[in-house]
């Protein structure tokens, strides 16, 4: 009896719901796994260059402390050279370390030792 106000089979009401639902879930889905997508590639990407990001960082301040003691190496390198060059060519300046060194003065001569100033080694 009530057969005849129940709808035979599938209304056009629900099958254009059931298309639109699918239509907008779609697109969602997708642009769903786009972003997890692009968060793994990041996150790759991340992982695989943060730890040479960190050595190279770690090799810059390296290369800049064995710079600084190149430099003084550089400048005890030059006073050496400049001590040589006075102890092959000046006879005063050869005297002069000589004396201090052994302790000995010429007469008349005053030898001032300051604490704190030490002579050549």
């Amino acid at each position: 009896a009530n057969n005849s106000l129940m709808p035979q089979g599938p209304t056009p009401h629900s099958n254009t719901t059931r298309r639109r639902s699918r239509s907008e879930f779609l697109p969602a889905a997708m642009f769903v796994v786009s972003v997890l997508i692009v968060i793994c590639a990041l996150l790759t990407l991340g992982f695989t260059f943060y730890p040479e990001w960190t050595r190279l960082t770690d090799m810059k301040g390296d290369l800049l402390r064995q710079k600084s003691h190149l430099e003084d190496l550089q400048r005890l390198a030059s006073e050496r050279q400049k001590e040589i060059h006075l102890l092959q060519d000046d006879p005063a300046y050869l005297e002069t370390i000589a004396r201090d060194r052994m302790d000995l003065m010429k007469s008349g001569e005053t030898i001032f030792r300051l604490s704190g100033v030490h002579p050549h080694s």
